[in-house]
């Protein structure tokens, strides 16, 4: 049997009987037991790995376990139980430190760079996809998009039965690994290469859809829906903003990825927010304003390679019926609003192809194009959007930060000092996580109009403009956080894919394996860092390219990016100091 160098088994903590119904979230890290863990030790004794040898996928493994510590948790006042997952070691100091002098040097260069570039990104290559006949073919079907989402459908069945009918230890269930190392990983690097394709995939909106129409078909009219208007009070992407900060707090404060009922159970609360606003608004409402997904996809997109974009836009002007925008017999009106005429984005498109099949002329073009080609070429930035680019930074980071040794010293801290509990701390941490990075963005933003001496502009106008740069940091961070997560983590699907419910069952005859990872943790590293570094390169572009669209002058451009070339490199190296923390694993191991 190949040793899986991550399965530790870890004796819990003896927990109170306040706690005992949450006594199924508890983790058992593996099946397999080592001699360095003294039996009957304390679980909250730090275990040291560092004399321990471990072979993975036939290489050496480096594992920094020195700071690592396994607990059982008791939640005050959540009924939960948390035992955290295993950690593995950060990017090394040398790699660190070399890091942090290449993004010194390399944002002098990329500002050089930008400014002897006249042309914008915008006006680069584009390659029309619809050129190809098979895809062609394949967007214009129904049956296509209705397969896909009937397969997500099955996969999201799945993890609600597992979730609330399987083993409730989360090494031994399918739901949190497919949930949160499989989809949630994955969403990311879709969003990276082909934008918001999850949209076209979405089980359920497809499920909302086809209730509303009451088929399947192209063009039946939508019977079973009350056709409200969205409020006007709500037409922007607050809403949005207000959930993805609720999910994460749901998340992390109630380590959610640790319990297969709660990843089941919040499965099931993202199904009614799209399915009860789908049965009482027009169109999809939601999808356009209220989605966190969509909304902080959206955001992400627009760094996105992949467009739908009108391909003439002559042929645009001289429509008549503008069948993109409300529909005909060979499919349905834009759902979001979108009217391909003036569409310029893709924060709101949700790729559903409705305009490809109902557009008469065939002016329709899913195009590739170069990456961050929207964020430069933003003629309207607006404040919405802003604030959901830096709540996306500092809930990135906060992510990360909640998974090192230092969280876990600030929460027990705060414990002491205030005399709270660890959800009323852990939420105040967050509160303070959430605020601190807009603030000091906002100082920033104010020493760069003083600079400039920018009288015709406010610090607001330029607060929301220069924002649009933080967006490839948050993206790339984001990456680069979860590609340890997915590296080290996903491997267990191998085994779970067989026993999915954890009852012990071998389907296909894997649930016996445990696969090695797709690389080694010193390429994981330099994997990182790679992607920390291209996020800084690009957000010193997309500040660059804003700025010079607003003052126009090399001399303004040049004083107003200064202080914000100094917040970047502050931003990215946090964001390196982060990934060089020992960090939790997210679903155990």
């Amino acid at each position: 049997m190949q040793h899986d160098p991550t399965a530790h088994h870890v004796t819990p903590a003896p927990t109170t009987e306040a706690s005992s119904p949450a006594d199924d979230t508890a983790t058992s890290h593996g099946e397999m037991d080592h001699s360095a863990h003294a039996a009957g030790a304390a679980a909250d004794a730090p275990v040291d790995h560092a004399a321990m040898g471990h072979e993975m996928g036939g290489g050496a493994m480096p594992m920094d376990h020195a700071a690592m510590g396994h607990s059982t948790t008791a939640q005050a006042g959540t009924g939960m139980t948390h035992m955290p997952g295993m950690s593995m070691a950060g990017i090394p100091n040398p790699l660190y430190y070399s890091s942090i002098v290449v993004v010194m040097l390399i944002s002098v260069a990329v500002l050089e760079l930008t400014r002897r570039q006249a042309r914008a990104v915008a006006g680069g290559f584009r390659f029309d996809l619809m050129a190809v006949g098979p895809m062609k073919a394949a967007l214009r079907s129904r049956v296509t998009q209705v397969s896909i989402q009937v397969a997500m459908l099955l996969a999201f069945a799945l993890i609600i039965a597992a979730g609330f009918y399987g083993n409730q230890m989360p090494t031994k269930n399918i739901a949190p690994t497919l949930t949160w190392n499989i989809w949630w990983i994955g969403l990311i690097f879709l969003i990276l290469f082909v934008g918001k394709v999850w949209c076209y995939a979405c089980p359920w909106d497809g499920l909302t859809s086809w209730l509303r129409r009451l088929s399947c078909r192209a063009g039946k009219e939508e019977t079973f829906n009350l056709g409200w208007k969205w409020p006007k009070a709500l037409r922007n992407i607050y809403p949005a903003t207000i959930l993805f900060v609720g999910l994460t707090w749901l998340e992390l404060g109630y380590h959610v990825t640790m319990s297969p009922r709660a990843t089941a159970t919040l499965g099931l609360m993202m199904l009614g927010l799209v399915f009860i606003p789908g049965l009482l608004f027009e169109k999809k409402s939601f999808c356009r304003y209220g989605c966190l997904i969509g909304r902080v996809s959206g955001l992400y997109a627009m760094f996105s390679p992949v467009e739908i974009r009108r391909r003439d836009a002559d042929v645009c002007a001289s429509c008549k019926t503008a069948d993109c925008y409300v529909g005909n017999g060979s499919g349905y009106a834009c759902p979001t609003g979108q009217y391909l005429k003036t569409m310029d984005t893709n924060t709101y498109c949700t790729m559903c192809a409705e305009c490809v099949r109902t557009c008469k002329q065939d002016n329709v073009a899913v195009n590739l194009r170069p990456f961050g080609t929207d964020l430069v070429s933003t003629a309207k930035p607006r404040k919405d959007e802003a604030y959901l680019a830096l709540v996306l930074f500092s809930l990135t980071a906060f992510h990360g930060l909640t998974m090192t040794p230092s969280w876990k010293i600030f929460v027990s801290a705060t414990q002491d000092a205030i005399g709270v509990g660890q959800l009323a701390a852990f939420s105040l941490g967050m509160a303070i996580c959430l605020a601190l990075p807009i603030v000091i963005y906002a100082l920033f933003v104010a020493v760069s109009r003083a600079l400039v001496r920018a009288k015709e502009l406010s610090v607001g106008q330029l607060f929301v403009t220069y924002s649009y740069g933080l967006i490839p940091i948050a993206l790339f961070y984001h990456i680069a956080h979860n590609v340890e997560h997915f590296v080290m983590e996903s491997r267990k699907l191998t085994a779970l894919i067989s026993d999915p419910f954890g009852y012990d069952w071998d389907l296909f005859g894997t649930a016996a394996l445990r696969a090695g990872p797709i690389f080694s943790l010193s390429t994981v590293w330099y994997l990182q860092v790679a992607l920390i570094i291209i996020g800084h390169v690009f957000g010193i572009y997309v500040s660059h390219r804003q700025a010079d669209r607003l003052f126009g002058s090399r001399s303004g451009t040049l004083l107003s990016q200064a202080p914000m070339i100094v917040l970047m490199i502050g931003f990215s190296v946090l964001s390196l100091w982060l990934v060089k923390q020992p960090m939790e694993m997210r679903t155990a191991m």
